[in-house]
């Protein structure tokens, strides 16, 4: 906690100093003559110390939506006012942010806890999403996905929770992106590539660029002890808790056909497809003898459209189909 207590007039010299820590930050830091004569005003400097004493985990939350729009509105108002700094013509984007500021300053634990939340991205059964992050980095997320981002000065943390996500990084050296999926860490500066944890493997498939995947233990990144792979474009990590981490060739319009809502299957088990098909329908598919499980089925099914895909199976396949109720369909052997 600290001591300082908000007045009118202290209220107004944290607007003021929020403008000015906007404005700099823009002029990538480089004080002026006339924020220099603001800053000897009684009152100015101990404002903008306050500004300050919380600009750094602003910044770390600056992917928060709530945040960026704020920020966004109040520069856009800034640059229209032509550089010079005219306190009524950004007084309301500035002082809803000066707002926010002012409520991390004095509120706090509770205000750095808010400040430094994680995003958190999620999708539903059947949804996918697209999320431009604050660097311009794409996040795409695929069905019944979770994926939670936080930034900093220095680094680009994301952690996909569950489900796939395909990251199209944008190009930073000083920042680098870093995804922990299970016990891998995916490291890029601006790269793009996509994360499978829906199935009993993590699958890392490198669309384009160069990255780093680290296999850690004990669930927190050991860069000096983990497993250090490698990957190029076109190349595919498939690493699970039972077995030695190893690359794969992988066709990237199969891995990549969920973002256009496509879901693409080669000579693969039934089962296995059955288990992503669902992932995408409220109606359900079961398979009531584990032999069918094992036939072999390809095609490029529409995600989310398990009527076709039952009509399909059924029809190439040795099995039958059971409807139970409106969202469960039963596959049973056929016997012949």
């Amino acid at each position: 906690m600290n001591d300082f207590t908000p007045t009118d007039d202290a209220e107004k010299r944290l607007e003021e100093a929020a403008a000015w820590r906007l404005r700099l930050t823009e002029n990538d830091g480089r004080p002026t003559m006339e924020f220099e004569t603001w800053l000897q005003q009684p009152g100015n400097r101990q404002a903008w110390e306050e500004v300050n004493r919380v600009w750094s985990v602003f910044d770390e939350a600056a992917d928060a939506p709530e945040l960026a729009v704020l920020r966004q509105a109040a520069l856009a108002d800034a640059a229209r006012a032509g550089r010079r700094l005219t306190w009524q013509r950004v007084a309301r984007p500035l002082q809803t942010l000066a707002a926010v500021l002012l409520l991390a300053c004095l509120a706090g634990g509770g205000g750095y806890w808010w400040l430094m939340r994680p995003a958190d991205y999620h999708t539903g059964r059947g949804e996918r999403r697209v999320v431009t992050l604050s660097d311009g980095s794409r996040l795409s997320l695929d069905s019944d996905s979770e994926v939670t981002v936080r930034y900093a000065d220095h680094r680009r943390d994301l952690h996909l929770i569950k489900g796939q996500a395909r990251f199209d990084v944008a190009h930073d050296r000083t920042r680098p992106f870093s995804v922990v999926a299970g016990n891998q860490r995916v490291i890029a500066t601006g790269t793009a590539f996509n994360i499978d944890m829906a199935g009993p493997q993590i699958l890392v498939t490198l669309i384009e660029g160069h990255v780093v995947v680290l296999t850690e233990t004990g669930g927190e990144a050991n860069v000096a002890q983990a497993g250090r792979i490698e990957l190029q474009a076109g190349q595919q990590l498939a690493a699970s808790a039972h077995a030695p981490a190893r690359i794969i060739p992988a066709s990237i319009p199969r891995v990549t056909a969920w973002t256009a809502g496509q879901l693409i299957f080669d000579n693969e088990p039934l089962a296995s497809v059955v288990d992503r098909i669902n992932r995408y329908s409220d109606t359900q598919i079961f398979i009531s003898d584990p032999a069918i499980g094992d036939l072999k089925i390809s095609g490029v099914f529409n995600a989310g459209d398990a009527g076709n895909f039952v009509n399909i199976v059924t029809r190439y396949l040795r099995v039958r189909a059971v409807p139970e109720n409106p969202h469960m369909i039963v596959l049973q052997g056929t016997g012949r």
